[in-house]
């Protein structure tokens, strides 16, 4: 492979310095001075494979809108000396056939969930530049997939490029949406059934504050559980997710590191004493080591399940 690599490159010089040779003795010369200019969305120009141009962007939940840009482009040998203003539009048809294409159902954004001019001007001397699209991603339903399919539909008085259309998926994440390392303990009534807890567990995102992952290593199970963190990081609204464990059953310790309960993991062990000291374990988040300290339980048939858990983001 590198040998017919090799062999492409050489001819490829070999030909261009023939050409250089030729256009030097010709009265024929390659002038790309006269490339017809035309205005373009790159993004379209760099992603292949499916049908139509596809993008994904990754948004940070917020309660004040959340940008991102569209780089639009002058391709051009030279910046025009006059500024020019380009127009686009949402193109909803456009995102019916890449669903209809590639048996999709993503969600067309709705125009009261973003804003932006849908112009940007060009100035002299200058080829790129961005459109700036805001979403307010406090509208956005997390269980639809949303998309921003946009197109050029004025160049300004320059042609139009084919790479006009692009779609944008919209991920929305919070601060807190990361996979992390989980180590920990989980105490059982069962002293078999007792052990330390490892491994890598998602954290997923609700909201801006709100966020869901599973319980304890019952994540395979379908168990999880969302909760918030509050301005001050304490970790507060649990609410489970699913069959069991139960919303009645289902118990977190309180922020001050004090248990609501006292529990024990059914051999004597208690989880208050060393090294499951409570007061590590008070349910907050740690910002600058992007670091959950939780402590929760839910009873069963036989009792008690109680977890102490560190996640760490990776």
């Amino acid at each position: 492979m590198k040998k017919i690599l090799y062999i492409r490159t050489a001819l490829s010089l070999m030909s261009i310095a023939l050409l250089s040779s030729c256009l030097k003795d010709s009265k024929y010369t390659v002038d790309f001075t006269k490339t017809t200019p035309l205005v373009e969305l790159p993004g379209a120009a760099n992603v292949s494979g499916n049908a139509g141009t596809f993008e994904v962007v990754g948004l940070l939940a917020s309660s004040a809108p959340s940008p991102f840009n569209v780089a639009v482009n002058l391709a051009a040998p030279q910046p025009l000396s006059k500024a020019i203003t380009v127009k686009l539009s949402v193109d909803a048809a456009a995102l019916t056939a890449y669903n209809t294409a590639n048996e999709t159902s993503y969600t067309l954004l709705p125009t009261a969930d973003f804003t932006s001019s849908l112009s940007v001007t060009i100035p002299a001397g200058q080829n790129l530049v961005n459109l700036v699209v805001n979403v307010e991603t406090s509208k956005l339903d997390p269980t639809q997939t949303y998309v921003l399919p946009l197109t050029i539909t004025d160049g300004g008085g320059i042609q139009i490029s084919n790479y006009k259309t692009i779609l944008y998926q919209l991920t929305v994440k919070n601060a807190y949406d990361d996979t992390y390392t989980e180590t920990g303990y989980k105490f059982h009534p069962n002293p078999a059934s007792c052990h330390a807890l490892t491994g890598s567990i998602p954290v997923v995102t609700v909201s801006a504050v709100t966020s869901n992952t599973a319980v304890g290593d019952l994540g395979g199970s379908g168990y999880s559980f969302n909760f918030d963190v509050s301005s001050s990081n304490a970790l507060e609204n649990w609410v489970p997710e699913g069959a069991t464990p139960a919303a009645s059953s289902f118990l977190i310790s309180d922020d001050t590191g004090t248990t609501t309960y006292a529990p024990s993991d059914g051999s004597g062990a208690q989880p208050g004493t060393a090294p499951y000291v409570q007061t590590t374990y008070n349910n907050t988040y740690d910002p600058a080591a992007k670091t959950f300290w939780m402590h929760y339980g839910y009873f069963g048939g036989t009792g008690l399940r109680d977890f102490y858990v560190k996640l760490v983001a990776q």
